[in-house]
């Protein structure tokens, strides 16, 4: 009895010595969590001012620090921009081009450790966690001086080292954001993109009197990691959906990937063509794969240039439609020419390299007279565009892009081209060079049937060689096109219906005293042509091409304009012919019948 009692006694002092240093750090923790509350509340939003130099502030409704575990969570929390102080620094060239402001409603923070704090000056904690942030950024494009060019500027850690020596954040996640980027540089005035539902992880945040040296971090960190998945938004205009499954980017990686992206028009083609007074081009896209490598983010940041080393574009198609039914437009379609599509491009960007793999593009056009839709084709292309620019600074260094691409005209014929953009240009010339491959002259015909009323009944392209300089104004060059056994029918649409029909005597016409079969004729030198295309206004870039090959290709053939003219004319002789002998045989049919009537009347011997 004596002993078992002793033992709950020991027991008892043994539990007590256990809990009171317990009860102790308890009992501390909620001491220094009210008495450092008021002054841990002020210490942050005074810190946030003056590290600023007044631009911003923060506010927040309730701050609770919990001493054992670390852990420090502040509710709704508000980083406010000063407007006034902004315009100040504005008229002073010390602004910032970007502006911040976000909405918080919760933010947590893991394993502080606060004797560091005290003992070194130094704030390190493991993590970060916020979760559904309201991000803005505004964009201006202000005189900004450079820091070599401002005396006394202040760095991150000259602003904290009144309170600090140092701050260290192992990882700082943003979950569910809502992000809103608003520029108010465009000459059309403010452009708005939101982003939802963004994930963004900020790796290795550190500010101490030596990591501003640190070329390998962008804002102290290591590294900004974003992601969103399941993009969708819809164009201004209300006319397509952009879509994507994934988007990735990484500062230390220096890369950015688009997965799946779509670009999806909401309305068929035809219809898409009503909705506009004039000729529009209807576009559907879709890309598998984009990847931006070896980004500067650094110069992206601070002076809006995007310069990278490569983009792959891999596995996709484009197809434009146009309805030639619609009255011409009254724009200059010169505007979308390469280069000055290009220099309207809102960033200052250079690409070393743009890869093209494995794409597909087909351009089709409605053709009123037929009351069909015609295609062409370029399957399977592949090539590299080098030097692509915008930037005024690289284009001193080099202003022309080099284009290579092979491709599958109509996926059958391979078709190898080259071409040299002057970038710099007002009028965007260029000069070009290609082949084609061996070719079954019919693949034409979904093409050249609904738009030309030509059909080919038979014919073999050996080769096709060309070359030639271009601009706005026009096109010009030389080709050269080795075939045989080329026959043709010319079509004419049925009155009633959109069927086409061989116009016999025409097509007869032609083959027998025009076409010529081959190029070269037995015992007869090569056919080389020449063309001279000059743009119409409503004549777009690959349209402008297409022209002046054709009138090359035709003239090759003997199909040329005055050609076509002369068949215009006999073919009207023969109509007026055969309508003469029509009127002729109706005119003796009328005569016999009044002779007969004559005859059968009484008393007429």
């Amino acid at each position: 009895m004596f002993l078992t009692g002793k033992n709950s006694i020991l027991r008892k002092w043994i539990l007590l010595l256990l809990l009171l240093p317990a009860l102790l750090i308890t009992l501390v923790a909620v001491y220094l969590n009210y008495y450092w509350k008021p002054i841990l509340t002020q210490r942050i939003k005074e810190a946030v001012h003056n590290s600023t130099e007044g631009l911003y502030r923060v506010e927040f409704e309730n701050i609770r620090v919990n001493f054992v575990t670390g852990r420090m969570n502040v509710s709704n929390i508000r980083f406010i921009p000063n407007s006034l102080v902004y315009e100040r620094l504005k008229s002073d060239d010390l602004a910032p081009r970007h502006l911040y402001e976000f909405q918080i409603s919760e933010l947590i923070l893991k394993r502080i450790k606060p004797w560091k704090i005290y003992s070194s000056g130094k704030l390190e904690m493991a993590a970060i966690e916020i979760d559904r942030p309201n991000l803005k950024v505004i964009f201006s494009k202000t005189n900004t001086k450079k820091v070599s060019e401002i005396q006394g500027i202040k760095r991150a850690y000259q602003h904290i080292s009144p309170y600090l020596n140092s701050v260290k954040i192992g990882t700082i996640i943003l979950k569910n954001a809502d992000f809103k980027y608003i520029d108010l540089s465009a000459e059309a005035g403010e452009i708005t993109t939101e982003l939802k539902d963004l994930y963004i992880r900020i790796s290795d945040l550190l500010i101490d009197s030596t990591s501003h040296l640190d070329r390998t971090r962008l804002y102290y960190t290591k590294d900004i990691y974003a992601e969103l998945l399941g993009y969708k938004t819809i164009t201004a205009d209300g006319n397509y959906n952009i879509q994507f499954s994934e988007f990735k980017a990484s500062t230390a990686g220096r890369y950015a990937h688009v997965r799946g992206f779509r670009l999806v028009p909401k309305f068929s083609e035809m219809e898409f063509s009503r909705k506009f007074k004039f000729q529009k081009e209807r576009y559907f896209g879709q890309l598998e794969n984009i990847e931006l490598e070896h980004i500067d983010y650094k110069l992206l940041n601070q002076d809006r240039r995007l310069i990278a080393s490569k983009l792959t574009i891999n596995q996709g198609n484009l197809s434009v439609f146009l309805n030639r039914g619609m009255p011409d437009s009254i724009r200059d379609k010169g505007i979308n020419f390469p280069q000055p599509a290009f220099r309207r491009f809102k960033l200052d960007t250079t690409i070393d390299s743009v890869i093209l793999k494995d794409l597909q593009v087909n351009y089709s056009e409605f053709n009123p007279s037929s009351r069909r839709k015609g295609t062409l084709s370029f399957g399977a292309i592949n090539g590299v565009l080098v030097n692509v620019t915008n930037d005024s600074i690289n284009l001193i260094k080099n202003k022309f892009c080099k284009v290579e691409l092979t491709s599958l005209l109509m996926n059958r014929g391979r078709l190898d081209m080259a071409m040299n953009l002057n970038l710099q240009d007002s009028k965007g010339t260029f000069d070009f060079s290609g082949k084609l491959g061996n070719l079954d002259a019919e693949m034409f015909n979904s093409a050249i049937r609904p738009l030309s009323l030509i059909e080919v009944k038979s014919g073999f392209i050996n080769q096709m060689v060309f070359n030639g300089r271009g601009s706005t104004d026009g096109v010009k060059g030389n080709l050269t096109c080795y075939y045989n056994n080329l026959k043709i029918k010319l079509l004419e649409r049925s009155e009633n219906s959109s069927r086409l029909r061989n116009k016999g005597i025409a097509s007869i016409f032609a083959n027998s005293l025009i076409i010529k079969d081959d190029n070269p004729m037995k015992g007869q030198g090569v056919r080389k042509e020449v063309f001279n295309y000059y743009r119409p206004d409503r004549s777009s870039f690959f349209n402008m091409i297409w022209k002046g090959f054709a009138e090359a290709l035709l003239n090759t053939i003997g199909f040329d304009a005055a050609t076509q003219t002369e068949i215009k004319t006999r073919l009207r002789k023969i109509e007026i012919e055969r309508s003469n002998r029509e009127d002729r045989r109706d005119d003796r049919i009328r005569k016999r019948g009044i002779r007969r009537m004559n005859r059968s009347e009484p008393g007429t011997n």
